[in-house]
């Protein structure tokens, strides 16, 4: 337990070491002149944090129902307490963040071993692990999965379902882990309750929309409006925008370069390459959830964001450092990733685009 406690609040402490002394210097704007606006507003208060913040103080507005309920009910529970949807986001976002870090090692040091500092070390260095510290769903549903996956692999069967169950609530890739326990060598009737228990969330949910909308599927809906405004709204099979882009970089139409399209097109590539180890190293079911949650937000037909996204698939970096071998290889690669990491965060709390 010590070494991710320990590690998290390194990466926490060397986060906020940077935006008090390097971020000035690097890009400051209107967004970021404030030492508060930096460590704290730009957290809570930008893109999809805002929107959290807002249904936990003023319920749901089309399209927010686009977000799922269960993290901005947490904000609004915690709120009783602070005094405030945003500060409640601030305190669960560094909570949360937290036993993600537990969690992530505890699962790793039992499906790989000494592995596992080595595996949260790179999930740490992740660009996209900032999300943890922003207002955002990622931290909740990253825990709520490996928790179940942890109780899953204890055995522990009507637990994880449960678990999972609150994932679904949490995010509509919690689907995914439904999944899992059509694998489970189970008797049949056995594996389809532990299904319908991880999907109670969603279906909870979905009766909560017809209740007070009239539409049981108006997530759906509040999901199209959403992507029609950013002009993709086309269900396509998953692999068709990764080969689409992929010309694009071979005939020399798309920089190679650290735009956040192509560092999108970068990490879905390389992510989907590595579930080939974890097809190997890994049980079947690890594949198959990795799997789904990169291809669910892939069937939108676009790339957008997806550097966000391969981060649910939390077994390659179970894997990844197996793959890599050479130790120094390993560390200068969390450099890099971890040099990207303060450029995201740069960026986002510039209000400027991501993820």
């Amino acid at each position: 337990m010590r070494f991710p406690v320990i590690l998290y609040f390194g990466w926490y402490f060397i986060i906020l070491l940077f935006q008090v002394f390097v971020q000035p210097l690097y890009i400051s704007s209107a967004e970021s002149l404030s030492l508060y606006q930096r460590l704290y507003w730009s957290w809570v208060s930008y893109w999809d944090s805002a929107h959290y913040a807002s249904i936990a103080a003023y319920g749901y507005k089309f399209p927010q129902q686009a977000f799922f309920p269960l993290w901005p009910l947490l904000i609004k529970i915690f709120s009783f307490l602070t005094g405030s949807a945003f500060y409640a986001s601030f305190l669960l976002s560094f909570i949360i963040g937290l036993l993600t870090f537990i969690l992530f090692y505890l699962l790793a040091t039992k499906l790989v071993g000494n592995y596992a500092k080595y595996a949260l070390i790179f999930f740490a260095s992740f660009p996209s692990t900032i999300f943890l510290h922003a207002g955002y769903a990622e931290g909740l549903f990253l825990t709520l999965t490996l928790l179940s996956f942890l109780l899953l692999e204890k055995k522990l069967y009507f637990l994880s379902a449960i678990s999972a169950g609150f994932g679904s609530m949490t995010r509509i890739v919690g689907v995914a882990v439904s999944l899992v326990y059509i694998c489970l060598k189970l008797a049949t009737y056995k594996r389809f309750t532990l299904v319908f228990i991880s999907l109670l969330g969603l279906i909870a949910y979905a009766i909560f929309l017809q209740i007070m909308f009239g539409n049981g599927f108006l997530f759906i809906d509040a999901h199209k409006a959403w992507c029609e405004v950013q002009g993709r709204c086309q269900i396509v099979f998953p692999i068709i925008p990764v080969i689409n882009y992929t010309k694009l970089v071979l005939i020399g139409w798309v920089k190679v370069d650290l735009s956040s399209a192509f560092i999108d097109w970068f990490s879905t590539v390389i992510f989907l390459t590595m579930l080939i180890p974890v097809f190997k190293r890994l049980k079947l079911y690890y594949f198959i959830y990795s799997l789904a949650v990169l291809l669910l937000p892939l069937s939108s037909g676009t790339l957008v964001g997806m550097i966000r996204y391969v981060l649910m698939a939390f077994p390659v970096f179970f894997v990844a450092p197996k793959v890599l071998k050479s130790k120094i290889i390993f560390f200068i690669l969390c450099l890099l990733l971890f040099a990207l990491e303060l450029r995201f965060v740069t960026l986002f709390t510039n209000r400027i685009w991501v993820a």
